[in-house]
């Protein structure tokens, strides 16, 4: 299908401890489509972040196969799978990954730059104050909270505008009101620049906010629930 940003078919994942074999994920097949507000849930170690890992090539699979934009990344050169990372992914790392000799400004503004943006100063302040971090940002990592800094990275994902997001656990170290309002703006984004958002989540706040919620169990996924329009707009009343 057109709309059809991601797809895969029959991955799997497998981790080697020695001699044991720990299998992440056991056969799955799933398709992410443009304007997706999706959340993946399941208990810890169902295979929410090794899914999201593959698909933002960060990893590759056993078998099977990952098509993101098209392109079947097993056959991506570990040069081109970082390209497109670069050019059209956002991630939202659960450990921040900021830089912490850079300001929070710095940080939003590094990856534009990699690209070769234009206006990189004035998207990334236009980035921190859609989540609320205007007087933040000169401030370095250490200088700010925990939840400051998810925040921070939550800029750097979208200041771009990639076709799709990818966060780990986006809200694990806010509170209740700045996820909401995190989770509002993601929206926006979503509705006013098409973007696809792809969380992996253990926080009831963010599925009542997606628009589809794909359960995970055991490396398999068990249920895919889409939420139709009227469920969204009344989570949005």
């Amino acid at each position: 299908m057109p709309d059809t940003l991601v797809e895969l078919k029959g991955v799997t994942k497998e981790f080697r401890n020695g001699e044991i074999v720990v299998r992440a994920l056991r056969g799955i097949d799933l398709v992410i489509r443009q304007g997706d507000f999706m959340a993946l849930v399941g208990p810890s170690g169902s295979g929410k972040t090794t899914l999201l890992n593959l698909i933002g090539g960060l990893d590759v699979a056993t078998s099977g196969t990952v098509h993101v934009f098209g392109r079947n990344l097993a056959r991506m050169s570990r040069r081109e799978r970082a390209l497109l990372r670069l050019e059209s992914l956002g991630f939202v790392f659960q450990a921040y990954n900021l830089i912490p000799v850079l300001t929070a400004r710095e940080n939003v503004e590094f990856v534009l730059e990699l690209q070769g943006a234009p206006d990189r100063r004035r998207r990334a302040l236009d980035a921190l104050k859609e989540v609320a971090l205007e007087a933040e940002i000169d401030r370095r990592p250490s200088e700010i909270s925990g939840g400051q800094q998810q925040r921070v990275a939550v800029a750097r994902a979208v200041a771009a505008r990639p076709k799709l997001v990818l966060a780990d656990e986006p809200t694990a170290n806010l509170d209740s009101e700045n996820a909401e309002a995190l989770l509002k703006m993601m929206r926006t984004l979503r509705d006013e620049h098409g973007m696809t958002f792809l969380f992996s989540t253990h926080d009831p706040l963010v599925v009542s906010w997606a628009s589809r919620v794909v359960k995970l169990r055991d490396g398999r996924v068990v249920s895919d629930e889409t939420r139709d329009s009227e469920k969204e707009a009344a989570r949005d009343a």
